[in-house]
């Protein structure tokens, strides 16, 4: 097991001098690595809705409101990339941004544009050392990914609002059950997708004036009344309680644990993991009633996540961590940082569907992507003085093969060298 398997694979790339603090026990490495990620409060859901709305209030124009929500979105989406470049847990910012599309949104108006970041931070970042329930509910909960998937209108037809005419939405429901918890073949219906629709229905958002620690507001007045049967289970609870024992009881299903376990292995090691490393998983998952960093243990500790073959094709986002990782760049800038994502092919929370960016060699591995990658290298060239040869080795080590070796050395120019490096197939896999 190698120090370039550890730093590369699990985690986003190598810095110089990386590979040297990995090499004496890489698995210890990435085991100490599994520790909370913070961020601070500085721009929190319920600070943005207020000032979206003093902003309408003020009759603020269209062009501010918009320019605001821009700032949001990049300010956000630059830190985490700039903490994530910078920091020496990757392996947990590989696990970030994983359930961040897991539970993808996208930016869609000023509202959500503003907003979007503030689901990854507070409810995916608190709970990636602790229990997938708690993380499945707490999404679930946010004004965020209530507004994307329209359960804020979503109301029970037997409720005092179902009665005056406003009906359940659908949405959020079978958005749980087929991309976050059961999966398409997990074994649910229809009348699942109506029955978790009712059990959190009523699910709403708070206006922010009136909105004291958060914006999750539940309407009993919108709720349906009654038991509802999820699974050949019945949940005779009511009000919030109904929807979040639904939701507790999918997290802890087996379907639900195969399905993440298998995406995860398939978002570290293997676009075809093995099947003995996804049960491993599994079977850890269930133990642990869904403890995830009982899960990352399992992951980091099976032998078929450490095949010596690179297997994995970078995203244009590990992409561009990997790179800007390797040459130490200090400081982002947002509107470059933005427009290079957006270049390579995988701009922040702009993926368009629920179901989130594609992570599989087969999408991102082509002609278009691999020349905007080319294009991208182009503006890197001067940004570093290093001699190239010694940088391949300093973030490849001994996955830096003979081939491109020689081809970086005899480059006939620095310019020449940088090119050979990043765009070898070295560098583009991991």
């Amino acid at each position: 097991m190698t120090a370039e398997i550890a730093v590369n694979r699990f985690g986003l790339g190598a810095k110089p001098g990386e590979l040297a603090r990995a090499a004496s026990n890489p698995q210890r490495y990435l085991l100490k690595q599994i520790r909370p990620l913070s961020f601070d409060n500085t721009h929190s859901s319920l600070d943005i809705a207020q000032q979206l709305q003093s902003q309408r209030q003020n009759n603020a124009s269209n062009e501010s409101r918009q320019q605001y929500a821009q700032d949001m979105y990049r300010s956000m989406s630059v830190d985490v990339l700039t903490q994530a470049i910078h920091s020496d847990n990757s392996f947990m910012w590989r696990m970030f941004d994983f359930f961040s599309n897991h539970f993808s949104v996208s930016a869609q108006g000023p509202v959500m544009t503003a907003m979007v970041g503030t689901l990854e931070r507070e409810a995916i970042a608190p709970h990636l050392t602790g229990y997938f329930s708690d993380m499945l509910l707490s999404v679930c909960q946010h004004p965020v990914m209530i507004r994307y998937l329209n359960n804020e209108n979503s109301f029970g037809e037997n409720s005092r609002l179902g009665k005056r005419g406003k009906g359940l939405n659908e949405n959020l429901a079978r958005e749980v059950l087929e991309l976050h918890t059961l999966g398409v073949d997990g074994g649910y219906s229809q009348q699942d997708v109506i029955a978790l629709a009712k059990g959190i229905s009523g699910w709403s958002i708070a206006n922010p004036s009136k909105a004291k620690s958060r914006l999750f507001l539940f309407k009993s007045a919108g709720h349906e009344p009654g038991a509802q049967t999820l699974l050949q289970k019945q949940y005779p609870q009511s009000g919030v309680a109904q929807g979040s024992a639904m939701l507790k009881d999918l997290s802890m299903h087996p379907a639900t644990a195969r399905h993440v376990c298998h995406k995860l292995a398939t978002h570290i090691v293997s676009d075809t993991p093995s099947e003995q490393l996804v049960q491993a998983m599994t079977e850890r998952w269930m133990a642990s009633a869904g403890n995830l960093p009982s899960v990352y243990e399992t992951l980091i500790k099976h032998v078929d996540a450490w095949h010596t073959s690179a297997q994995k094709f970078k995203t244009p986002r590990e992409y561009f961590i990997s790179v800007t990782r390797g040459l130490g760049v200090k400081k982002l800038r947002k509107g470059w940082t933005i427009r290079s994502l957006r270049d390579l092919g995988q701009p922040p929370f702009r993926a368009g569907s629920p179901a989130g960016y594609e992570g599989t060699e087969a999408f991102w591995n082509n002609g278009f992507g691999l020349m905007a990658r080319i294009s991208w290298l182009q503006q890197l060239i001067d940004n570093t003085s290093q001699n190239i040869t010694e940088l391949a080795i300093l973030l490849l080590g001994e996955h830096l093969s003979e081939t491109t070796y020689h081809m970086v050395k005899r480059a006939e120019s620095r310019e020449r060298a940088f090119m050979l490096l990043f765009a070898s197939p070295d560098f583009l896999r991991r």
